[in-house]
């Protein structure tokens, strides 16, 4: 595929990246302010871990990411991008739960890339723009005719 390489050596840059992050800044990464020192107030609500660990949120596009997570232990990138920021920005629950959930679930889990990537999403880690994904924008441009999610979520069209 034209652009594959590309996308593959620019996934091995962020992990690179990410490992140094880890070396800066050492146990920091495993703190509730991360490495930004962002004092966010994160909830621990054990019903929105539940439903979005099952994939029965409010969004189709969270669901069956979860729901693949759950079935075969690996996400794409922007599925965990778009599941992260949904976790930490729209449910504003603590992000260190998600990346713990993530450690347990990953068959390619990485430490330096997980915790690295779920500070970048929840705004406690080097993404100066502090961003939130609008999930029902990511799944129209990365799922506009609703394939991915018709796949993992066929037991709801029934």
């Amino acid at each position: 595929r034209p652009g594959f390489h590309l996308l593959k050596m620019e996934m091995l840059i962020w992990r690179d990246y990410f490992k140094y992050v880890s070396l800066k800044f050492g146990n920091l990464i495993f703190y509730k302010k991360g490495i930004r020192d962002n004092n966010y107030i994160w909830g621990r609500s054990k019903k929105a871990l539940d439903t979005w660990i099952q994939g029965t949120t409010a969004e189709p596009f969270v669901n069956a990411n979860m729901k693949e997570l759950a079935a075969t232990g690996w996400m794409s990138n922007r599925g965990r991008q778009n599941v992260a920021s949904y976790w930490a920005k729209e449910l504003e629950q603590d992000w260190r739960i998600g990346a713990a959930y993530f450690e347990s679930m990953l068959i390619d889990y990485d430490v330096h890339s997980n915790w690295g990537n779920w500070m970048y999403n929840s705004g406690v880690g080097n993404d100066p723009r502090d961003r939130k994904f609008n999930i029902g924008l990511q799944a129209e441009r990365y799922d506009p005719a609703g394939k991915y999610r018709r796949l993992w979520l066929q037991e709801t069209l029934f």
